[in-house]
């Protein structure tokens, strides 16, 4: 481990080390990397969020003891730019855990989180944070551009492309937070301003290693926050498994955990229960049952691929919902994959129910 990067000296932690660098006083916005093994991608995130049209920045890169090269690349991309600041986790951590130790350092009146692997287009926190700012709400996200990394192509966007912008509730969050699409509204990237998540205890779930986005978005509901979307697509997402190509992203990507995220999703519904109504609940406990039958399917299908054809049977009878779900995914390959109708439709209500919104911003 290096003792200084970029010119600045690393201060040591029981946990991580972190660059002396003096952090600007107050900046428009905070944007926080976390990365891990992203040594062919990290400059292309960190790029895209220094180039923002939104000059007052800070850039926070947290490397989460990346087995590459990708910390002699963080300390090059300080040296070039005095906006960056570095944290270095001592062992791999995840996500969760990397995002808390950069927002408790943020000084930014908002904060976003780009993932090491995606990229901003130059417009995204200009425009994004100036409606925020006029609407007075608390999160704001986007749409986003899909990349298949291995086929090296824009598949598409999350949902239709347009300029419209529209009020997203806990209501219609929990009913496009569909386990079952390919993309759902628990997959958005928010943008969040920093004095409501420090004042009502906002973090990211420590438990989860995978979906945290989504356990920050319910947390974010759950602490009463307003949340505003926009149509157009300002953030590319890498898919984890690319539509085109039909592999993994990277080789160290691995299935989603279903069975961490229904624990965790069940221990939300048991500890908020007074604060859901019935429709909430209902809503997560459907979340609930089809990440069990995520977790059913998944493992079938390891076990067919080993050829342990009674293991596999066997499983999918322990849970007819996973046959459901096997005839589900061959429809959606069949649609080609289109656009999940649930968004569309949240979006389109959304907006004959707050045209204002549409109108001041188009």
């Amino acid at each position: 481990m290096p003792d200084s990067t970029g010119g600045d000296t690393m201060m040591e932690s029981n946990d991580f080390w972190i660059s002396t660098r003096p952090p600007a006083q107050e900046v428009r916005a905070s944007i926080v990397i976390p990365t891990y093994g992203a040594e062919e991608t990290l400059r292309r995130a960190v790029d895209s969020a220094l180039g923002q049209s939104l000059r007052d920045i800070e850039v926070i890169v947290v490397d989460d003891a990346s087995p590459d090269r990708s910390w002699p690349l963080i300390a090059e991309i300080m040296q070039r730019d005095q906006r960056v600041r570095a944290l270095r986790n001592k062992r791999n951590q995840g996500k969760s855990i990397s995002m808390n130790r950069a927002v408790s350092i943020a000084r930014g009146r908002w904060l976003a989180v780009l993932d090491a692997d995606d990229w901003y287009h130059p417009d995204r926190l200009e425009a994004l944070i100036e409606a925020a700012e006029l609407r007075r709400v608390e999160m704001v996200a986007d749409n986003q551009r899909l990349f298949d990394a291995r086929a090296e192509r824009l598949v598409g966007t999350a949902w239709p492309e347009g300029d419209g912008w529209w009020p997203l509730s806990f209501d219609d969050f929990l009913l496009g937070s569909n386990a079952f699409e390919n993309f759902n509204l628990g997959m958005l990237k928010p943008v969040m301003r920093v004095d409501f998540m420090r004042r009502v205890g906002l973090g990211y779930e420590a438990t989860a290693r995978q979906g945290e986005d989504f356990f920050h978005l319910l947390a974010f509901y759950l602490r009463g926050g307003a949340a505003l979307v926009c149509d157009r697509p300002y953030y590319y997402y890498t898919q984890p498994f690319g539509t085109i190509s039909r592999q993994w992203s990277h080789a160290e990507r691995t299935r989603y955990d279903f069975k961490n995220a229904y624990e965790i999703n069940r221990r939300y519904l048991q500890q908020f229960d007074h604060a859901l109504n019935g429709r909430q609940r209902r809503r997560l406990l459907a979340r609930n049952s089809g990440l069990e039958v995520l977790e059913t399917y998944f493992r079938a299908k390891e076990a067919a691929a080993d050829k342990r054809w009674a293991d596999a049977t066997l499983t999918l009878a322990r849970h007819p919902g996973a046959v459901l779900h096997v005839a589900r995914r061959l429809y959606q390959r069949l649609r080609g994959g289109a656009h999940p109708l649930t968004i569309s439709r949240i979006a389109a209500r959304a907006r004959r129910l707050e045209p204002a919104i549409e109108d001041d911003n188009a």
